[in-house]
């Protein structure tokens, strides 16, 4: 069953940014979609959680310079 995770990434501030955050989601096995709100700076991930983890997810956009918070 798909589940929904939605984090706030207040370093979220353009399109680049936007693009960097879904290409590197998409790299997750398990991630169905990414969307990415701009000015809402809210990372929304629709994923099979078993592929993916939330861990996974927040690590990931760590990685990729935008540090998350529970939305």
């Amino acid at each position: 069953m798909p589940a929904t995770l939605t984090l706030t990434a207040p370093d979220i501030s353009c399109q680049h940014c936007a693009d960097a955050i879904t290409s590197r989601l998409a790299t997750i096995p398990g991630i169905a979609q990414v969307a990415v709100d701009i000015d809402a700076k809210r990372v929304t991930v629709d994923y099979d959680p078993d592929q993916a983890a939330p861990g996974q997810i927040d690590d990931a956009l760590q990685d990729e310079g935008y540090p998350p918070s529970r939305a």
